[in-house]
């Protein structure tokens, strides 16, 4: 009996202590983020969709960040548009995130008119269901990639909370315009008195205003 009940406790206490070893392993698993990056849509009157497979893996290399953000591989990814026929776009990224078990969908659209592309991307939060939109310009065809590195930067500051080289440069000559613009427009930083809590001048004072 005595050997028994022993056994019993034994058990017991390793299951509890096994239990405890793995809790913190899968809260810290849980605590992974993923996102799936859709491909770009190319507006322009010339052919530019060559740039499309270049834009997603530099998102792709940009915003995977190790034991915290997983983005979901392009092959699976297209194997998901393929199989489903969704024209509305919230609809869309809400059965990617489920097909894909994603917490951000990622989705953008470059844009010719003039001499310059516009880069429009916005990213779907599917727990708090609101959008976030990043957008730079480009003047030439060969600095999209480039801008949307800036874009990825901001992406990874404001959604994963992870500062990156680039962003601390972005931070950095964002400070030393401000600080410019300051020495250049020192009248501008007079604090304004507002309007209800001007002094109300007197009626003497008035009068002599206008002698």
């Amino acid at each position: 009996m005595n050997k028994i009940s022993f056994s019993k406790i034994f058990a017991s206490i390793l299951i509890i202590f096994i239990a405890f070893l793995s809790f913190p392993l899968a809260n810290f698993a849980n605590n992974k983020q993923t996102i799936a990056i859709l491909p770009f849509e190319m507006i322009s009157p010339e052919d530019i969709t060559y740039i499309q497979s270049g834009i997603l893996q530099m998102l792709h290399s940009r915003l995977v960040w190790k034991d915290h953000v997983i983005v979901v591989e392009k092959k699976i990814i297209a194997a998901h548009l393929n199989a489903i026929d969704i024209q509305d776009n919230d609809q869309l990224f809400k059965k990617i995130a489920s097909l894909t078990n994603s917490d951000y969908v990622l989705a953008g659209s470059i844009t010719q008119f003039s001499n310059a592309f516009s880069i429009d991307t916005k990213i779907y939060d599917i727990k708090n269901q609101q959008y976030l939109n990043f957008f730079e310009q480009s003047k030439i065809i060969d600095d999209v990639i480039p801008k949307l590195n800036v874009i990825a930067a901001k992406i990874n500051k404001k959604v994963f909370e992870r500062k990156t080289v680039v962003y601390q440069k972005l931070a950095k000559e964002e400070k030393e315009k401000a600080e410019q613009w300051k020495r250049q427009n020192p009248e501008k930083m007079m604090p304004l008195i507002p309007r209800g809590e001007q002094e109300e001048k007197t009626s003497i004072w008035k009068f002599w205003e206008y002698l």
